[in-house]
């Protein structure tokens, strides 16, 4: 039995380990702390409620327990449940996470109430392997191809927009008018043909039409579509072509790299375009080893995550709207947990990770980092640590430098191939 000052609940609690991230509590209020609680829940409810013939406050008790009693008991244990439970989380040194089940209450005059509540808590990472993992670095590659699709990009960004007299291709920017039918408002569109902005039953139906042609066209929109109420519907649309513009595409020249940016030949352009693209797989290949070596770490070290922090995180991710299909809802959710857990073994890993090697970020780290962005961003290192302060991002900016340690602590201990 567990004693405590006289404002206090006086609890016994039991506790089950159901899993590792698991507890049962069987919690024993005795029953004098009871009475007292009823007691005051009597007295609030005395001060509140209006009866005729008597004056506010001034009811007598046999009065109110007459009309009242029921609701006096049930408010009692609400009260109850509540302070010994967050009684019995002190006591235990428990921490749960998600929201707790309460059940089995027993509760009669005079006597002790008891209850049972199920609640799930942060699981307990222990790391008995932080090392010798064997992975493999992605090869680092640049092929020309790349390089080519690029520079088309930079030629389809200064394209010059020009009318044509043909119709629709891919790789056009169209003019349209849609609606549920002709005598519909119709709502007007402009986008390029074949980028995916459009759905590709939409998109058929205006490669078939000619400038200034019309017609209905039986539309399916994906499972997926972010309007929950067209998601895997056919309809029946309107559309009308208004007009069609081809792209003049500038020639690639060294006057064309010159109007890119500060290159006198076409190969300093491409150049450029190469490092840039080598930098970026080599930033790939740094965050594949870095996901492949959590993946071994998680495996080395195994841990169980509790079902209410999976529903947390994907209650952040997936923002459904009020009238979003129910089943729709589920299904996204049950596609997503796998990722969802993994995510969040990842997070817990390495909050283990840095807390037990004591991988914090100094002052002269945060410094050091704060200057190299400065210099990237040709701002002043004082300028850009008030903005980051202001934007409540240092603390951030802290976190990441200490997972960048944990990785290379990783690394260091693992053989990379």
């Amino acid at each position: 039995m567990t004693n405590h000052t006289t404002d206090q609940p006086t609890l016994d609690i039991a506790v089950e380990e159901e899993a590792a991230w698991k507890r049962r509590l069987t919690i024993t209020v005795a029953a004098a702390q009871v009475a007292a609680a009823r007691r005051r829940e009597q007295k609030k409810l005395a001060k509140s409620i209006r009866i005729k013939g008597f004056r506010k406050g001034k009811v007598p008790q046999n009065v109110i327990e007459q009309q009242y009693g029921p609701l006096i008991d049930q408010r009692t244990v609400n009260a109850v449940i509540d302070r010994a439970f967050r009684d019995a989380m002190r006591e235990k040194e428990l921490q749960p996470v998600g929201d707790p089940v309460v059940g089995e209450v027993q509760y009669g005059a005079g006597e002790p109430l008891t209850f049972k509540v199920d609640i799930e808590i942060m699981p307990e990472v222990r790391l008995g392997r932080i090392g010798g993992f064997r992975v493999e670095r992605p090869p680092v590659e640049v092929a020309e191809e790349e390089v080519d699709e690029l520079l088309e990009r930079l030629r389809g960004e200064r394209a010059v927009l020009e009318p044509v007299e043909r119709g629709p291709a891919v790789g056009d920017v169209v003019s349209v008018k849609i609606a549920e039918t002709e005598a519909d408002e119709s709502r007007p569109y402009r986008f390029e043909l074949g980028t995916g902005m459009a759905l590709p039953d939409v998109e058929e139906a205006i490669l078939s039409l000619e400038p200034g042609g019309q017609g209905e066209f039986d539309v399916r929109y994906p499972d997926d579509f972010e309007e929950a109420e067209l998601a895997g519907q056919e309809r029946r649309l309107h559309i009308e072509l208004s007009d069609v513009k081809g792209k003049r595409l500038p020639e690639l020249s060294d006057d064309f790299a010159s109007e890119v940016g500060d290159f006198d030949t076409l190969e300093a352009l491409r150049d450029t375009i190469r490092e840039d693209l080598a930098k970026h797989h080599e930033r790939e290949a740094d965050q594949a080893v870095q996901e492949r070596l959590i993946d071994s770490l998680i495996e080395a070290n195994p841990f169980e995550v509790p079902a209410s922090l999976i529903a947390n995180y994907l209650d952040r991710v997936i923002n459904a709207p009020e009238d979003a299909e129910e089943e729709q809802v589920q299904a996204a959710r049950r596609s997503l947990e796998p990722a969802a857990e993994r995510q969040i073994k990842r997070q817990l890993i390495l909050d283990r990770l840095i807390e037990e090697h004591e991988l914090v970020a100094t002052d002269e780290d945060v410094e050091e980092r704060l200057r190299s962005l400065a210099e990237d961003r040709g701002a002043a290192v004082a300028d850009l640590k008030r903005q980051l302060a202001r934007e409540k991002q240092l603390d951030v900016l802290r976190q990441q430098l200490a997972i960048e340690k944990a990785f290379a602590l990783l690394e260091a201990e693992s053989t990379v191939q």
